[in-house]
């Protein structure tokens, strides 16, 4: 009725759906609370739906049938500021950037590019007329607005998506996984702001289109526990998802969803192959990877360096793709290990908040 106010809410039930579809129990319930434009949502156990002000969440909640009552948690990129450059090497040339060398990336190059496995950057769009990522890029979605373009117009994503896969094409730069295959999942706007419920799309959009491997270079401060179950879902029917931990600088302070056992959070080092001074860490990190002073593909076919966590988990949804196509029959936790047993442990004051430490891509292959 036109003048009632509504709130949007999430509410995951205890009573399972039958084949993804609303029960009697569930809809008595809806009908009860006097929702409207209700839609259950894929790989969680819930709705999204609009409540008339006149029913608060505690009063839903004490009815025993639900698990949770949620908002639709914002979901951001850490601050962050593009520095503009002019690149030190000729774009006519090939830059290997610094994260690529030291990860291990050019020593399995002559077994595995990554050839093959399909990579999703759940991120800000993708632009995929630049000359170092058209090639790779192989299609998309925008969940932002829903049936236009996953254009990136942010510069974030684009940034990511090179630093995964930049071609192999003799200028520009060369990403870890040169011949692996990008996909621009946009769920982030022109000011890097989104929310749970693009997540939850995106994760189920990966699972249809049968992605390898997840890239999620963003994060929240609140617990949600609807995102954590989509989380679960993705992780159990074979996603790898690599999360960037955040730039909250300091122990104990990783974002979700990097704080879920289920993702690969991944905390940035520096050149000099330490914690990077930005970068979060706790005991939710499982590896490191280059974040600092990281040259990557950018808007409308330029280069800029970037700092962060989002950089970090850019080099490991890199390596996980190479050996991914080195192993293509191994399951999502085998290659987990992998990538994980063959890392490089940190040493000093950080140790404990670092995960196994710092990626060796060629001690996993």
């Amino acid at each position: 009725m036109a003048g009632i106010t509504t709130r949007q809410r999430i509410i995951l039930f205890k009573a399972r759906f039958h084949r993804g579809e609303l029960t009697p129990p569930h809809i008595n319930l809806i009908n009860w609370v006097g929702a409207q434009e209700v839609l259950p949502l894929p790989s969680v156990n819930g709705v999204v739906c609009s409540l008339p002000a006149d029913i608060s969440d505690e009063e839903i909640l004490a009815t025993g049938a639900v698990t949770a009552v949620e908002e639709n948690v914002r979901v951001r990129l850490v601050p962050w500021t593009p520095v503009k450059f002019s690149p030190f090497w000729s774009e006519q040339d090939q830059l290997i950037p610094w994260g690529v060398h030291y990860i291990g990336a050019t020593q399995c190059w002559g077994v595995t590019r990554g050839r093959h496995i399909k990579v999703a950057v759940v991120d800000t769009g993708i632009d995929g007329n630049h000359p170092d990522i058209q090639a790779n890029l192989k299609d998309g979605i925008n969940f932002v607005n829903p049936g236009t373009s996953y254009f990136d117009d942010n510069g974030h994503g684009t940034h990511v998506a090179g630093t995964i896969a930049a071609v192999d094409n003799g200028s520009g730069i060369i990403g870890v996984a040169p011949e692996a295959s990008l996909y621009a999942v946009k769920v982030l706007d022109h000011r890097g702001d989104g929310n749970v419920l693009n997540v939850i799309y995106a994760l189920q959009w990966c699972l249809q289109n049968k992605i390898d491997i997840v890239n999620m270079s963003f994060g929240t401060d609140s617990y949600c526990r609807a995102l954590e179950e989509a989380v679960k879902t993705a992780r159990r029917n074979g996603l790898l998802m690599v999360t960037a931990a955040g730039n909250d600088s300091g122990p104990n302070t990783v974002d979700y969803p990097a704080v879920f056992h289920e993702t690969i959070s991944a905390a940035a080092v520096d050149g000099r192959g330490q914690l990077a001074g930005f970068s979060s860490s706790g005991p939710e990190v499982d590896l490191l990877a280059p974040g600092a002073n990281i040259i990557s593909t950018y808007r409308w076919g330029t280069y800029t360096r970037l700092n962060g966590s989002s950089m970090a988990a850019a080099h490991i949804s890199g390596a996980a793709a190479l050996v991914k196509a080195k192993y293509p029959e191994e399951d999502v936790d085998l290659l987990h290990r992998r990538l994980v047993s063959g890392a490089t442990p940190l040493k000093g004051p950080d140790k404990g908040m670092t995960g196994a430490g710092i990626i060796r891509v060629d001690n996993s292959i």
